[in-house]
């Protein structure tokens, strides 16, 4: 992985992350909101969520395609599902989640 593409995909994280603590600060107060954490393979980069007291993996988030950086919805835990919903290197790639995982094509 390129220098390009970790700090396109750490951007991505961070901003997804902002995201979640401000939904979870809104909704549900008393609260922790989940955690994302990243798993990078060889070609896709899974993102999942867990809360922090939680000893077991969480729920896979999105995955991110580290060959063009498209952000792909989870088909099961260790695959993505086809059809990109948003890019890493895009500005707008927040958009393609929300609080709960990856938004459904429209």
């Amino acid at each position: 992985m390129n220098e390009t593409t970790r700090a396109a995909l750490t951007s991505f994280i961070n901003a997804a992350q902002a995201m979640i603590v401000a939904h979870t600060a809104e909704r549900f107060p008393g609260m922790e909101p989940r955690l994302l954490v990243e798993d990078i393979g060889r070609k896709y980069a899974r993102i999942w969520a867990k809360y922090p007291h939680e000893t077991s993996r969480g729920s896979a988030y999105c995955f991110v395609d580290m060959t063009n950086g498209d952000i792909l919805k989870p088909a099961t835990w260790k695959a993505p599902a086809k059809h990109a919903r948003g890019n890493i290197f895009r500005g707008d790639a927040v958009k393609a989640v929300n609080p709960y995982g990856t938004n459904y094509l429209r």
